[in-house]
């Protein structure tokens, strides 16, 4: 789960973890109230959006006056927002983070994660921090500096001199920074993150440390130990889509092409798209409806490819090991006679009583084709896929 800069933020402060001075607008707020708490300096309106590269899509704005503070709150809030890192509808902004701005000396980058190959969370420092990190991380990996760090050790003095030993800090400064981790790893713990990171994380001109902005991302299968972290999940932020896949307990991601996937089980849903991509197509989505599928589930499958409107085809690969394959063929007659599907579907069924299932779906339909093997029923999801357009 992610959340956003300002809840991240929040969340910093409450480990001492010091952050800019700062208010919050939300939509239905009054601007003429609020910008009447504000004073005659500088300030950065910063759109609230679960996106990196925020400020080089137009969503970091300065304001001088109250009179500029309102029209850049007025200009951001109630759109959407295209960075590199959104599709090509972008996000809304529903929310922004009115902060005093800092005078930078020097910008570090500074995080943790969880790092699967080694086991263990990995803290990660690098001087060159900012709004280039990820350049700086392909074109000179040297200047990124990374420890382990066991669970059952915890942080060392160590751990914070070796990432420090590159960032040309004071003695103070040090001081500061090896708190700032210690605090971001004890939050990394008790929230059960997978992701904690300040970028950057600036020497002001005062030489003291401060986190100018923060990303925090959780792992949803603890979340029912925090209760307060998953009431900060904002769901406009999410592919409508996929958020309804979450309501129906089915493992969906979008992706970008024009064939519609109801596998069950990841692994065959991977080989799945695999094969659509070797044969020339692209897959539209990854939808695992899981391995002890039934009909019901196979409906809703099918209504989130209906939502897709760029699925052009779709592409049902059921492999009957613990579901039987004449439950799902009977689920996808269902589901055609529930929704309002108009496009091809084609039809793999293998395994479990996948000879009654061919039969029961056998002249059913005019939109169903059945096939006998992999490649063939990839090829022709292709095909079909290509007429429709």
């Amino acid at each position: 789960m992610y959340i956003h800069e300002y809840q991240s933020k929040r969340l910093l402060h409450t480990y001492e973890i010091p952050i800019p001075r700062s208010e919050v607008f939300t939509q239905g707020d009054s601007i003429e109230k609020f910008v009447a708490n504000f004073g005659g300096e500088s300030w950065i309106v910063k759109a609230q959006i679960h996106s990196g590269g925020r400020g080089k899509a137009g969503g970091i704005l300065w304001a001088h006056t109250k009179e500029e503070l309102k029209q850049q709150i007025d200009k951001l809030m109630g759109t959407t927002l295209v960075t590199k890192q959104t599709d090509a509808a972008g996000l809304p902004i529903n929310t922004l983070l009115v902060e005093k701005p800092a005078n930078i000396k020097h910008e570090i980058y500074l995080s943790l994660l969880v790092d699967r190959a080694s086991k263990k969370i990995t803290a990660i420092a690098s001087a060159e921090g900012g709004i280039n990190i990820e350049e700086i991380a392909e074109t000179s990996p040297e200047k990124i500096s990374s420890v382990n760090i066991h669970k059952t050790s915890g942080i060392q003095g160590y751990h914070c001199r070796l990432l420090a030993q590159n960032l040309n800090l004071n003695k103070a400064q040090f001081k500061q920074f090896s708190h700032i981790l210690k605090q971001m790893y004890t939050l990394f713990l008790d929230s059960d993150a997978s992701l904690i990171e300040i970028n950057p994380l600036i020497i002001s001109d005062d030489e003291s440390l401060l986190a100018l902005d923060a990303k925090m991302n959780f792992d949803d299968n603890a979340l029912f130990r925090h209760k307060k972290i998953a009431s900060l999940k904002d769901t406009s932020q999410e592919n409508p889509i996929e958020l309804k896949a979450k309501q129906h307990d089915l493992n969906y991601v979008k992706l970008d092409g024009s064939i519609g996937c109801i596998v069950n089980g990841a692994g065959l849903a991977m080989a799945t798209m695999d094969l659509i991509k070797h044969n020339g197509g692209e897959p539209a989505n990854f939808l695992d409806v899981g391995g002890n599928t039934t009909g019901q589930r196979v409906t809703q499958a099918f209504n989130l490819l209906i939502d897709d409107k760029s699925v052009r085809s779709i592409f049902v690969n059921i492999f009957g090991g613990i579901v039987r394959c004449d439950v799902i063929a009977e689920g996808i007659l269902q589901a055609l006679e529930e929704t309002e599907l108009t496009l091809p579907v084609v039809v793999l069924l293998q395994g479990t009583n996948s000879e009654q299932g061919k039969e029961i779906l056998k002249n059913k339909h005019k939109l169903i084709t059945a096939v006998s093997e992999l490649t063939e029923g990839a090829k022709l999801a292709i095909e079909k896929a290509g007429a429709q357009s």
